[in-house]
């Protein structure tokens, strides 16, 4: 045999002609080399490859028309034989004489060759069926070689007869693999040497299983496997990978179609045979190793598609009788034969996709015999890890595969039915997350995988059926034990992480994500709970979330310096989705475009270990709706102010992080005192509202005063906005009524006046709006505590969707708005000599104000008509000509509402309404035209909204 190199050529004459290829220089002249023998080699191995299915039909077809022919008697098997070996001669002298005078032959005698072989093969089976005939004549037996005596009514040859017939086929093959060898003939010959028996064997499901009685006989078998081994070893001795693969695909299909012709698992039962056959052959050297790469996909396929299919139909193990074992089942025994028959191959690289395979595999498995298969898998995986040649993507999709197969066997486990067969035992089920915990960690510590397959493997383990619903307790609280020990891992090595070790600190900071989301979904989950809370009295708190997140924490302190922020993270992941690769066919590599995506930094303040442990502290204390549970916010809040105002940098990153973490915390404690107010009613507001949004006041009201008191008196950025945001979504968590919703939108109207913001303050109103719908929602508030006018307290619609609300709500909407429309128009003013151009929204604030005003009047049409007018008389003296877009439909609206109400017009309501809108309108326009109107803009600048 040959070498094992790629670059090998496999086709006849070529790499010879490109040696032959040389350079001529010619003076003045540039020259360039050609580089085409790439693409040559690649084009025809392409031309090969459809050339060997083209053969492989063709041969199919021809064998069998010959074969299945009906004839008029069986005497006509020795005539025909007899032509067939003329023909044989004839073709083989004439290739014969070519090549003893020139010692090669061309591709005319390649095709009279391969001509020769093809009749040499059905001469010998019409022979071997003739002397089959002429044997029973005279020695008839029933059922070994016979079927009674020849010439009787539905005669056939006997099972043993098979045996015999593949015996001549195994012999002429060698013949021909001799012949081919000597005179050293080319692909076509070749192929038909090669892919022969395997047709012989296609052919043979229909005629040699009747010979069988219709079953795979001792004979069938020898015979299906000698002749697959056959084909497979001429394939492999061509030194053409094409060839081989060719024929290891057939073999592989063979099974297939006799289990579809026997049924009952005797087909697919000679798959383990054939596999372990496959395995030997695919190590000859000879072979290319980047095309039995390729071809191994469809190889494992096929074994994967036996596996599912033998579990489907509890096939079993059937070799001439029936093996039935509870233990070893057949789709353990053909996950075996991949393992074992593709050991050698592996080791060469050269099946990289059988490691893949078989943890694909696993899914398939029936127990109790799975519980070996993974045990075997995972020492597998143990010894792969060891290996210095394994390549990275074999062990990191192998482990990929390993996590995903064992996810999805917990969850068919869990779904039963068909698929309770799959269902590990609940003492083993255990083993191989843990295993694969230990082996992913130890794996990304010393460079075997990468550490993105073990993230996923930790992921898929928590979000099993098995974490999140199963009945074992310990289960949950080990897993979140494992991680924290190696978050303290990290944090001990900490200093040991340069900062310019972006891949390192990037694990580190995944890893406390992981532990931080694995902590909060299993309590979420309340798959944390041991009873530790029930023993010492406080059964309502969830007591192990709450140590887990205080040493979360804890050894997160250690961490805040080489840990990124959760902004950096998902635009860095985002950052990886989205770059692309190209093919440069110069280079003839793919090469991955930088991608010009910034990373979104987000602050220290959001970084995991500060993020999840006050979130999953939040959870588990905001079970109770006690007082003094309430009380216990105050600790995630002082940790948070300590952070904020004092630990991490003063800018508006930081306070913007802060104050959407106090959001995030005081939400749980919310929805659970909502819930239980709702659902309990009340006539009164109970301590625990008023605690609650006075700690939940104390944290931005303490931040407003150390601003003040540093003298900040503008922001700038997005961020600022983001605060006044953050502000706004604490408000929405008011419980008591009142207390931090209208204190908390108070200080959004001071700060985003004095910070000149309009983006909140137009937001302001809506958040008002909502607020006061959740308000009223609470059976006591403690606005209700103060005195009680009826005309404030009485509801009606508003112009906000159409929602109820009492006539107070519109004071707010009015505070909303008015301030800001007075500081606008006082702009405006100064900006005639002063050139000062408002920073203060417009649209969004009036509007405010009709709403307001349209709660608290009792005839609010007139109103909203007066409203309409004044803000064109406004729009006008200001000069924000981008009213005039969408004040002729408002006045429409308002006009025809008001004079709906009071009666004018008539009958005639719309079509006079129609005739003044428009009049007006009109009157506008010709005010645009003459240019009166723009004289009141002072240049033509966009306000904003």
């Amino acid at each position: 045999m040959q070498d094992d190199s790629q670059e090998r050529s496999r086709f006849r004459n070529l790499s010879q002609n490109a040696e032959k290829t040389q350079t001529v220089y010619h003076p003045g002249v540039a020259i360039q080399s050609p580089a085409t023998t790439k693409e040559d080699l690649d084009t025809s191995k392409i031309g090969m490859l459809f050339s060997i299915i083209g053969g492989v039909i063709a041969l199919a077809i021809a064998i069998g028309q010959f074969m299945t022919s009906e004839l008029d008697s069986d005497m006509e098997f020795l005539y025909l034989a007899s032509g067939a070996f003329l023909l044989v001669l004839v073709s083989y002298g004439f290739v014969e004489i070519q090549y003893r005078r020139h010692k090669q032959i061309s591709i005319v005698h390649d095709y009279v060759l391969s001509f020769g072989h093809l009749f040499a093969v059905l001469g010998g089976f019409w022979l071997s069926r003739w002397v089959l005939y002429f044997y029973c004549g005279y020695f008839p037996d029933d059922g070994i070689m016979c079927h009674g005596k020849s010439g009787s009514s539905g005669w056939i040859p006997g099972e043993w007869g098979i045996l015999a017939q593949a015996t001549i086929f195994a012999l002429l093959g060698f013949s021909q693999w001799l012949h081919n060898d000597r005179v050293k003939a080319t692909i076509l010959p070749r192929m038909v040497t090669v892919l022969s028996p395997l047709v012989i064997l296609l052919i043979g499901a229909e005629i040699w299983v009747g010979w069988a009685d219709g079953v795979i006989s001792l004979p069938l078998i020898l015979s299906i496997i000698g002749l697959t081994g056959m084909g497979m070893w001429l394939g492999s001795t061509s030194n053409r990978a094409p060839l081989f693969l060719s024929s290891a695909f057939l073999s592989s299909f063979i099974p297939i179609l006799y289990e579809l012709s026997v049924g009952g698992g005797a087909g697919l039962s000679l798959l383990v045979l054939i596999v372990l056959m496959q395995g030997v052959f695919a190590s000859a050297k000879g072979l290319s190793r980047s095309m039995i790469q390729h071809g191994s996909i469809g190889l494992v396929l096929m074994v994967l598609i036996a596996e599912l299919w033998a579990v489907s139909e509890d096939l079993n193990i059937v070799i001439v009788n029936t093996i039935d074992n509870s233990i070893i089942s057949l789709p353990l025994l053909i996950w075996l034969s991949l393992l074992v028959g593709y050991f050698i191959p592996v080791h060469m690289r050269r099946v990289p996709w059988m490691p893949i395979g078989l943890a694909v595999g696993l899914i398939f498995l029936p127990s109790p015999g799975s519980a070996i298969a993974w045990s075997l898998a995972i020492i597998a995986f143990v010894y792969m890890l060891n290996v210095p040649k394994t390549r990275r993507w074999v062990a990191d999709w192998t482990y990929i595969m390993l996590a995903t197969s064992w996810f999805i066997i917990d969850l068919l486990s869990w779904i039963g039915g068909p698929f309770e067969v799959l269902a590990l035992d609940s003492n083993f089920l255990i083993v191989p997350p843990a295993a694969l915990l230990v082996l992913g960690y130890v794996g990304s510590q010393y460079n075997r995988i990468s550490s993105a397959p073990y993230h996923l493997a930790v992921l898929l383990i928590l979000f099993s059926h098995e974490m999140l619903f199963g009945t074992n307790t310990w289960l949950p609280l080990l897993f979140v034990i494992y991680l924290i020990s190696l978050v303290l891992r990290e944090a001990t090595n900490a200093n040991n992480i340069d900062s310019d070790d972006t891949e390192s600190r990037k694990n580190v900071s995944v890893l406390v994500l992981i532990t931080g989301f694995s902590i909060f979904i299993l309590e979420w989950m309340n798959r944390l709970d041991t009873g530790l809370g029930e023993l010492i009295g406080v059964s309502e708190l969830g007591v192990e979330a709450l140590i887990l997140a205080v040493a979360l924490y804890a050894l997160g302190r250690n961490l805040r310096n080489i840990e990124y922020d959760i902004g950096w993270m998902g635009s860095n992941l985002t950052k990886s989705v989205i770059r692309v690769s190209d093919w440069n066919p110069y280079t003839r590599e793919w090469t991955s475009k930088t991608s010009k995506f910034e990373p979104i930094c987000l602050g220290a303040a959001m970084r995991g270990s500060m993020i999840l442990p006050l979130l999953i502290f939040s959870l588990s204390a905001a079970a109770g709706t006690e007082t003094w549970v309430v009380l216990l916010l105050l600790m995630p809040i002082i940790v948070l102010m300590r952070e904020i105002l004092f630990e991490l940098p003063s800018d508006n990153k930081t306070r913007a992080a802060g104050i959407w973490l106090l959001f995030f915390v005081g939400l749980p404690w919310s929805f659970r005192i909502h819930e239980s107010l709702i659902s309990g009613g009340g006539d009164s507001v109970v301590m625990a509202q008023i605690v609650f949004d006075m700690i939940m006041l104390s944290g931005p009201l303490l931040g407003h005063m150390m601003l003040i008191r540093q003298g900040v008196d503008y922001e700038e950025g997005n961020a600022s906005d983001w605060i006044l945001y953050g502000v706004m979504a604490v408000a929405l968590l008011d419980v008591s009524g009142g207390i931090l919703l209208i204190s908390m939108l108070l200080l959004v109207i001071i700060r985003g006046i004095q910070h000149r913001r309009p983006r909140p303050l137009s937001i302001l109103p809506f958040v008002w709006a909502f607020g006061a719908l959740l308000l009223i929602s609470l059976p006591a508030t403690i606005i209700e505590s103060g005195p009680q006018i009826d005309s404030l307290l009485e509801s009606r619609s508003s112009l906000f969707l159409g929602i109820e609300y009492p006539a107070w709500v519109g004071l707010g909407w009015i505070v909303a708005g008015l301030p800001v429309l007075l500081l606008y128009l006082r702009d405006t003013m100064n900006s005639k000599s002063e050139e000062v151009e408002s920073n203060f929204p417009v649209i969004v604030p009036s509007i405010s104000v009709i709403a307001g005003l349209h709660l608290l009047i009792p005839e609010p049409h007139l109103l909203l008509l007066a409203a309409v007018i004044f803000a064109g008389f406004a729009a006008y003296y200001g000069g924000k000509l981008v009213v005039f877009w969408l004040w002729p439909l408002m006045f429409l609206i308002s006009l025809n509402y008001s004079a709906s109400e009071e009666g004018w017009f008539g009958s005639d309501i719309g079509q006079e309404v129609y005739t003044i809108s428009s009049l007006v309108t009109w009157l506008i326009t010709i005010l645009y035209w003459k240019g009166i109107i723009q004289s009141r803009a002072g240049g033509l600048k966009d306000p904003e909204v």
